[in-house]
């Protein structure tokens, strides 16, 4: 539990009963979690309270209209005393004890603990002791005194910090809808098993039949090649990003001699690379041009995944013939021919394209973002002077300042909290909308 303590001025009271002086020291009302503690000590002369009375103190804690009535004192004379006790015996009447009673001439310390309740810390509270004297059947009220007031029992404000959300480089905003873009963490050199195929992100560019001329006409090309060198000038432009590989894999559809294909594969994998290269110059140390050869990979997935005639077979034979030459005979002589040209019609005209484009790129970390989340911490484990310290260097960004603002005034001197307003009032002014909060609740005494 939180605690929070009040220290209030302590009030040195005498209350003239009877010709003697009750004196009331070191009194103090103060808040502790969600209880009030209330103490004073009473001195009580002799001859404070006649043999034949008993004086009676109820300490009151009130605000405006609302006040609580705490346990009360009792000063009993000897006669009275005596008394008591014979209506007890002979009556049977039984006076209440309060755990509060003394006599003339004895010091008392008084020590109450009570739920603290919301009213409590609408506005300053005071606590003063009313006073009746009783005796000879009759109750006389006596003046009261103000033991403490202008007490506050609400805790002390704590501003809010709200944690900063990092601020992406260019290329971590865009790799969330180009999916042609990884981060360099997860670069590894081209293997077949990659199979990048299968990687519905990655960016493709179409040739002809036999060609590896690149043509921005032909099917969707014009898109796709404006498409990359955007991405690469963006990732450029930006001093929180950079290019670390891009990867450009070469294919050619499996019809015809195996040679001429990985030849064609690896040709038009280059024209692309040329092509990046004629807007950004790039170092050839960033490109990784890779040849896939014949895509039979990518035609058994389209083969598996699409309504051929005699797709069992045909997915037999590429399963199970090593040699890519035999493979291709076995399927154009399959049942007359006729699954081969079916491939030709669908599946190998997307299959003559320069292959897959990856796009790996590193990013310099939000340090300031980092940094002012670290201080957060240390404030939560009442660390201000390094939070502080963390902070000072990296003011010019307005998002520390109600973080650092935090820290100056939860520090606690006064100085310190004049530092805080004017911190808080800055960030206010750039939209820090926590910063508001804690502006409109110090200045409002919240």
């Amino acid at each position: 539990m939180k605690r929070y303590i009040v220290f209030l001025p302590v009030l040195v009271g005498t209350i003239f009963l009877a010709g003697a002086d009750v004196k009331i020291d070191s009194a103090s009302v103060r808040r502790s979690g969600d209880s009030v503690h209330v103490d004073f000590k009473m001195t009580v002369p002799p001859r404070t309270v006649g043999s034949d009375y008993v004086q009676r103190f109820t300490p009151v804690i009130k605000n405006g209209a609302d006040s609580v009535a705490l346990d009360e004192i009792e000063i009993v004379g000897k006669r009275m005393q005596k008394l008591r006790r014979r209506e007890e015996v002979l009556s049977g009447k039984k006076y209440e004890v309060t755990p509060y009673r003394t006599e003339n001439g004895s010091e008392m310390q008084y020590e109450v603990v009570l739920p603290y309740e919301t009213w409590m810390g609408h506005s300053p509270v005071e606590l003063s002791l009313q006073c009746e004297r009783e005796g000879c059947c009759k109750v006389m009220p006596l003046p009261g005194i103000t033991v403490c007031h202008d007490v506050r029992l609400r805790p002390p404000y704590v501003p809010q910090v709200a944690p900063v959300e990092p601020i992406q480089s260019v290329a971590e905003r865009l790799a969330e809808v180009e999916k042609v873009l990884y981060p360099m963490t997860a670069y590894e050199p081209y293997s077949e098993s990659m199979q990048v195929w299968r990687d519905k992100g990655a960016l493709k560019v179409f040739f002809p039949l036999d060609k590896a001329d690149l043509n921005r006409d032909y099917r969707n090309n014009g898109e796709t090649l404006d498409k990359i060198v955007n991405i690469l000038q963006q990732i450029y432009a930006d001093n929180r990003s950079d290019v670390g590989k891009i990867l450009i894999v070469g294919f050619a559809s499996p019809e015809g001699p195996t040679r001429r294909n990985e030849r064609l594969a690896g040709a038009r994998a280059m024209v692309l690379k040329e092509y990046v290269n004629r807007y950004l110059s790039l170092p050839d140390s960033l490109f990784e041009v890779a040849n896939g050869g014949e895509a039979w990979g990518e035609l058994r997935d389209m083969v598996e995944s699409g309504t051929f005639d005699c797709k069992d077979e045909m997915l037999r034979i590429i399963d199970n013939t090593s040699d890519p030459g035999r493979r291709e005979w076995l399927l154009r002589k399959l049942d007359g021919g006729k699954p081969f040209g079916e491939l030709l019609k669908s599946v190998f005209s997307d299959q003559r394209n320069s292959g897959y484009m990856r796009v790996y790129y590193t990013s310099v970390p939000d340090s300031n973002a980092i940094k002012i989340n670290q201080a957060q911490k240390l404030i939560a484990n009442e660390d201000y002077q390094g939070a502080i310290a963390l902070l000072r260097p990296i003011q010019d960004d307005v998002r520390s300042l109600n973080t650092l603002a935090t820290a100056y005034y939860r520090r606690g001197d006064k100085a310190d909290k004049e530092l805080a307003l004017t911190l808080f009032r800055k960030a206010a002014e750039a939209g820090d909308e926590t910063a508001v909060q804690n502006v409109n609740n110090i200045e409002n005494d919240y």
